[in-house]
C-alpha cells in the first residue's frame, strides 16, 4: 500500500533515492520513523491577525491534531489564504474562489 511519505513521490529516476530524500527533510523536522509510515492528514489554516472570525483556530487546530493522532494519522497543518471582512475590501466574496483554488493547489501538491 502506497502511505505516509511514499505515497505520490516526486520522480528523481530512483523511487528509493527520492523516498530517502523525503524521509531525510521530515526527520530534520523532528518526525519520528513510525509517524511518517502513517497516512498524512492535512489542515488547512486560515487563522490570521487579520481575521477575527477565525481567532478560535490555533485550539481547534490543536484538536483536530489529537483527533487524527488518536485515529492512527499523521496530522500537517498548512497555511492558506485568510479572508477577514474587518480588513478586507471590497468583500471576502470576491476572493473565496483563489482561497479554494489555493487549498485545491496545496492538497494536490502535497500529497
Amino acid at each position: 500500500m502506497n502511505q505516509g511519505l511514499s505515497r505520490g513521490l516526486t520522480n528523481y529516476g530512483d523511487q528509493d533515492f527520492a523516498l530517502y530524500l523525503r524521509r531525510s527533510f521530515a526527520r530534520s523536522m523532528g518526525y519520528s520513523t513510525a509517524s511518517l509510515a502513517k497516512p498524512v492528514v492535512g489542515i488547512a489554516d486560515s487563522g490570521s491577525g487579520f481575521n477575527n472570525c477565525h481567532r478560535h483556530f490555533p485550539e481547534l487546530i490543536d484538536a483536530v491534531k489529537r483527533g487524527v493522532i488518536a485515529a492512527g494519522g499523521l496530522p500537517m497543518d498548512f497555511p492558506t489564504i485568510s479572508l477577514g471582512e474587518v480588513f478586507l475590501e471590497p468583500t471576502s466574496m470576491l476572493y473565496r474562489n483563489l482561497m479554494s483554488m489555493d487549498v485545491e493547489e496545496m492538497v494536490r501538491a502535497h500529497r
